[in-house]
């Protein structure tokens, strides 16, 4: 369903920032914007034609947020169309583009909890936020989406995954899941460790989790090994 422009953690730049889209047309739906999203949208001309781009935002780390003002900046002036984000604190991103230069009018913000879209191209989709356990500096979300008839849940950065999404992937009501997913394994991790996601997801339900925001301390054979997923790098 989602490709992914990078699959990496902030230090594991070889894999790019973690960042997913799905793109319909002239319609695209992209998760997340770390430093190098917008040299790969570019890249990958995901960006030419245009009309509707919407952009949900998990957390205000560099690696989610870190070229979203190029995003922005690129939509407005050379698109022509407004990008519109997706994100539960109204205040705290608006002031983070205010402080890059980037004004009101330059973008449209959706910051309600649960948000319901009707777009011509890519169709219907809901989302819900949920919040994540992953750092006490800034507030973390994930999010449950419905698109198609089918749930998804994509944890953004998190130590654990959210009960809600546990207790619906175990009901059947989560078609798939996409979790932040580390080598490292330590007390007070903001990642969640292989080890920790192998206590949490039983054996048969672990096709159903593709892991992403992979550190340098995991192989993806690994990963594998444990009945896991590693979703991939897409390449034009």
């Amino acid at each position: 369903m989602f490709k992914f422009v990078g699959i990496g953690s902030a230090f594991n730049t070889e894999k790019g920032n973690t960042s997913a889209f799905l793109k319909r047309d002239n319609s695209l739906l992209l998760i997340d914007c770390g430093e190098t999203v917008f040299h790969r949208l570019q890249e990958l001309n995901l960006l030419d034609g245009l009309e509707n781009l919407y952009i949900i935002i998990t957390h205000t780390h560099p690696d989610h947020v870190g070229s979203l003002g190029e995003v922005i900046f690129y939509s407005y002036y050379i698109l022509k169309r407004r990008v519109t984000i997706f994100f539960p604190k109204k205040q705290l991103i608006e002031g983070f583009l205010t402080s890059i230069g980037i004004s009101a009018e330059m973008y449209k913000l959706n910051s309600f909890e649960r948000i319901a879209v009707n777009d011509a191209q890519i169709g219907e989709f809901s989302i819900e936020f949920l919040p994540v356990s992953h750092v006490d500096t800034i507030p973390a979300y994930g999010f449950t989406i419905r698109l198609n008839g089918r749930v998804f849940y994509y944890s953004g950065d998190a130590n654990d995954i959210s009960k809600i999404a546990l207790e619906k992937l175990k009901n059947g009501q989560i078609y798939r899941i996409y979790q932040d997913t580390c080598g490292l394994d330590y007390e007070g991790n903001s990642h969640l460790s292989l080890r920790r996601l192998c206590e949490i997801i039983p054996q048969e339900l672990r096709n159903k989790v593709y892991c992403m925001h992979l550190d340098k301390h995991i192989k993806e054979k690994e990963i594998q090994n444990n009945g896991f997923n590693v979703v991939k790098i897409y390449e034009e």
